[in-house]
């Protein structure tokens, strides 16, 4: 019998995180007092947060081992954290108005978080395009490294952001032990989804990318068998 792959094993974890996940933000935990349902969008909200920002750290470490090491196998990883933690990003920014649109009266607003997240999300699909522009592939990662490990830096920018500046972002509900026992546990049970399926979508892209390399690597020797 075959193991079950790494991705395999967290794509189940994910799948059944994911169904219980619902249960948990918008049955189990209580309906918050001043903001009403409105507030449920933040079981969903937060998570993609917090697995955006472990997707973009990833990117930073693999890409500080890629300039120190020169091994293929961290731009790899680094490409792949990109392109998850950018998924995850843009859902941040698709929840963030959701929540903003009955509290704000507007769907948007030039908020100090909103803004730095947005800056965020455009330094890593730069990344993204970056790696699309072909050119030579070992100066391509290698700006591509310096982009990931530079862009981090606005990930605490962000963290700290309601604290710096004046912003209508509410606070951290969770360092702050604003939260009621239930919806900590639902938040917990979110952030547990939502990081299992982050896990199951680098690691299956990470195996992707490495077929791909393979297949390109025998396409090359056949072709050159050819001639």
């Amino acid at each position: 019998m075959n193991r079950l792959s790494t991705s395999t094993i967290l794509g189940v974890v994910a799948l059944a995180g994911m169904l219980v996940a619902p249960y948990f933000a918008l049955i189990y935990a209580s309906v918050e007092k001043e903001q009403k349902l409105a507030q449920k969008i933040f079981y969903f909200h937060v998570p993609s947060a917090w697995v955006s920002f472990l997707g973009f750290f990833i990117v930073f470490v693999a890409s500080v081992l890629y300039l120190w090491k020169k091994e293929r196998i961290y731009d790899l990883w680094a490409s792949a954290a990109a392109e998850v933690g950018v998924l995850f990003c843009t859902l941040v920014l698709l929840t963030g108005p959701i929540w903003a649109k009955p509290i704000w009266n507007a769907w948007w607003v030039w908020d100090a978080r909103l803004t730095t997240t947005l800056v965020l999300w455009l330094i890593y699909v730069a990344y993204l395009m970056l790696r699309s522009y072909g050119g030579d592939a070992a100066q391509n990662a290698k700006f591509r490294a310096v982009l990931g490990i530079v862009g981090f830096l606005d990930v605490p920018l962000i963290y700290e952001s309601v604290n710096i500046w004046r912003t209508l972002h509410p606070p951290q509900l969770v360092r702050k032990g604003g939260l009621q026992a239930d919806m900590f546990e639902a938040l917990m049970v979110c952030l547990t989804a939502f990081t299992a399926l982050f896990l199951a979508l680098l690691f299956q892209r990470v195996s992707l990318a490495r077929a791909e390399e393979e297949l390109a690597m025998i396409r090359a020797d056949l072709g050159e068998k050819e001639t």
